[in-house]
């Protein structure tokens, strides 16, 4: 869908043209949808170190991402400020137990959009800080209760799903998603877009 206000109207500059045409076809629920089907339906690692030293305790992570949501962030780069809600199951294997974790998990991402010669965009992904994290954990255990407060569990788990997120983004395909050239994909899709307008046989001709 379109933005509001996307109607015919009169002579505009190229700058102008190029300023409106990168918010157009780039517009808040295309973007929200992309990055929705670029992440898919699910993520996973593990299991890794966790702990001091890294030797305490091993983590796996699955996490099932639910629908982003987000909004425009006024400024002269095209940006959003998205929200990502995963909801998670950790497992913690500790020396002599094994400890599952579910969480309700919201990841506050910041996409910007650049522009690159000749003519290129590039969408860049910033992700938060740990304490920028929401993380609602849950455990049914009392074990996992004591062991959530005195290890500072909440913590280590945010650290665990920063580094999820930072491997996941830097896989080749999210990175071919956020390298866009503009002119190969206009080649790529010229035939079909003058379809739309150019004769398809001598009846088209016809005054």
């Amino acid at each position: 869908m379109a933005p509001d206000g996307a109607g015919a109207g009169g002579a505009t500059s190229y700058e102008e043209f190029g300023v409106s045409w990168i918010r157009r076809v780039l517009h808040k629920d295309r973007i929200l949808h992309t990055v929705d089907q670029v992440l898919g339906e699910q993520i996973a690692l593990g299991p890794i170190g966790a702990g001091p030293g890294r030797a305490f305790a091993s983590v796996s992570f699955v996490g099932r991402y639910r629908p982003t949501t987000g909004e425009l962030v006024p400024g002269e780069l095209l940006a959003y400020a998205i929200d990502l809600p995963i909801s998670v199951v950790f497992d913690l294997d500790l020396p002599l137990d094994r400890l599952t974790f579910n969480a309700e998990v919201v990841v506050p991402l910041v996409l910007v959009v650049h522009t690159e010669a000749p003519l290129r965009l590039r969408l860049e992904l910033k992700t938060p800080t740990e304490d920028q994290i929401g993380l609602e954990l849950k455990t049914d255990t009392r074990r996992g209760a004591m062991l959530r407060k005195v290890a500072g569990l909440d913590a280590e788990l945010r650290r665990f799903l920063l580094k999820v997120l930072d491997t996941e983004l830097a896989k080749p395909y999210v990175q071919r998603a956020t390298h866009l050239d503009m002119e190969e994909l206009i080649d790529e899709a010229w035939p079909a877009f003058t379809a739309q307008f150019l004769p398809r046989g001598p009846e088209d001709r016809q005054a």
